[in-house]
């Protein structure tokens, strides 16, 4: 074995790196398809080494970077060569993000935050959107998803290495601001479509009036309600109602007991309600019972027809209110 010593702000701490021959040996083991050469191991610690400055102070061992190195070598050319060929620095990143390590995902921000802003600005979104947007890549690429094994793992893991980092963060953030932002103008004004999700088929007169009466303020007080949530509550909210993320889901991407997540979503859900009941009661000029009915019918419809009403775009919030 190899010693080295790592330094960091509380000392220095002993890092155990393999010899090169033993990374060879590894990497034979899980990939016997490869022609080994004598040159292999020395190539293999030199990446080990390279990643480490790229990326230093991550949690993420010698062994366990050759096991996710294995498996994406090319068999048809040279292993040193097809090693050559991988965004190792990327992959050491990407590696250790999956693996949960704080400093990783830190310096996978990093890079992802400006992508997305691009990505959003060119489609004019709001900062606010822009923050929805960040959050949603996020969820996209590090909460574990069921695999067709069954079993689960971040889309990040998918990763192959051929290309860099920040040009597949980037894909995946411009399908994300097109499936936000980029929707048919019919599906963006979808607000009518809403509401007619809060309104019951068999309407009965309390409905009807309703529908003629208070169509639009609802509208508008939903749009306002809606921006002045906190980015996480927006976010929560989008991820259960719009995106259908359960609440174990939920608690699995954050790292808190599902309990927590229910307790965030309900939160949110109830702030809309009582956002909504302030800004209709300045429209409205109606007497507090006609109000509480009006926000009955709301709240016990409002799961329906909330997946519709998080599509729309709405004003951008005032930044004070964001916490």
């Amino acid at each position: 074995m190899v010693t080295g010593r790592e330094e960091t702000g509380a000392g220095a701490r002993e890092r155990d790196t393999p010899a090169p021959d033993a990374l060879a040996a590894e990497l034979a083991a899980a990939r016997p398809d490869l022609h080994v050469t004598p040159g292999l191991g020395r190539a293999l610690a030199d990446a080990v080494a390279a990643a480490e400055r790229a990326w230093p102070g991550l949690s993420l061992s010698a062994r366990r970077f050759v096991a996710a190195l294995a498996p994406r070598l090319a068999a048809d050319r040279p292993v040193e060569v097809a090693l050559a060929e991988l965004c190792v620095d990327d992959l050491y990143l990407a590696c250790a993000c999956v693996d949960g390590d704080p400093k990783a995902l830190a310096g996978f921000d990093r890079l992802l935050i400006p992508i997305v802003e691009r990505a959003a600005a060119r489609r004019g979104a709001t900062a606010s959107q822009q923050t929805d947007l960040q959050q949603i890549v996020r969820e996209r690429l590090l909460m574990p998803r069921p695999s067709a094994a069954d079993e689960s793992h971040a889309r990040l893991a998918e990763y192959s290495g051929r290309g860099n980092l920040r040009a597949w963060i980037r894909v995946v953030a411009t399908r994300e601001t097109l499936r936000l932002l980029g929707r048919p103008q019919r599906e963006v004004s979808g607000d009518d479509d809403a509401i007619a999700a809060l309104m019951p088929a068999d309407a009965g007169p309390e409905v009807e009036h309703f529908k003629r009466h208070y169509r639009e303020a609802f509208k508008q007080a939903f749009r306002e309600a809606v921006a002045a949530l906190t980015d996480r509550e927006r976010v929560l909210l989008r991820q259960h109602a719009l995106d259908g993320l359960s609440i174990d889901r939920l608690a699995e991407f954050y790292g808190v007991h599902r309990s927590t997540t229910a307790r965030w979503i309900e939160g949110a859900r109830r702030s809309v309600l009582e956002h909504t009941r302030r800004a209709l009661g300045r429209r409205l000029h109606v007497p507090a019972s006609e109000l509480d009915s009006i926000m009955r019918l709301i709240d016990s419809r409002l799961d329906i027809t909330l997946p519709t009403l998080l599509r729309e775009p709405g004003p951008p919030a005032d930044p004070g209110k964001r916490r």
